[in-house]
């Protein structure tokens, strides 16, 4: 099974084209994660009755 240049240039052309893909999505996936988890508290505001209590 002979490899032409062109068969090297077009694998290589798809494998970047992915690689670009895949960073693109991880910041978009990243940012979704951040969202999802809540953010810290403080501790006094935590211990501070509500006023549903």
């Amino acid at each position: 099974m002979n490899i032409t240049a062109q068969q090297i240039q077009a694998e290589t052309a798809y494998k970047q084209e992915r690689t670009k893909r895949e960073f693109r999505g991880s910041k978009r996936r990243n940012r979704a994660e951040q969202a999802a988890q809540p953010e810290p508290r403080h501790a006094r505001r935590a211990l501070r009755p509500t006023t549903a209590a």
